[in-house]
């Protein structure tokens, strides 16, 4: 098994969502998804993992500076502050 850096993306909608990952985040950076105001935001991350391998599903949500942060939820990094003046954090919650 080949080791890699990957990339991954979650999606800013206030719902959790499920990446299928090997190892934990390691950074973190917004993007935007296309330009204009109604370009979705999504938080980016990149772990170790493998092309060649299954991973382990793991289920992520993007918090707003402010939101309420589900009990028990574990953080793993913030992003820099957008050109909207947004900074989004990455939780990983146990369901």
């Amino acid at each position: 098994m080949t080791r890699r850096m990957l990339r991954h993306q979650i999606y800013v909608t206030g719902e959790p969502q499920v990446r299928n990952i090997h190892s934990d985040p390691v950074h973190v950076e917004a993007a935007r998804i296309g330009v204009g105001q109604d370009a979705p935001h999504v938080v980016d991350f990149w772990a170790e993992g493998s092309l060649e391998a299954a991973g382990t599903d793991r289920t992520f949500l993007v918090v707003g500076t402010g939101q309420p942060i589900p009990e028990g939820a574990r953080w793993w990094g913030t992003t820099g502050r957008t050109a909207d003046n947004l900074v989004w954090h990455l939780y990983e919650i146990q369901t």
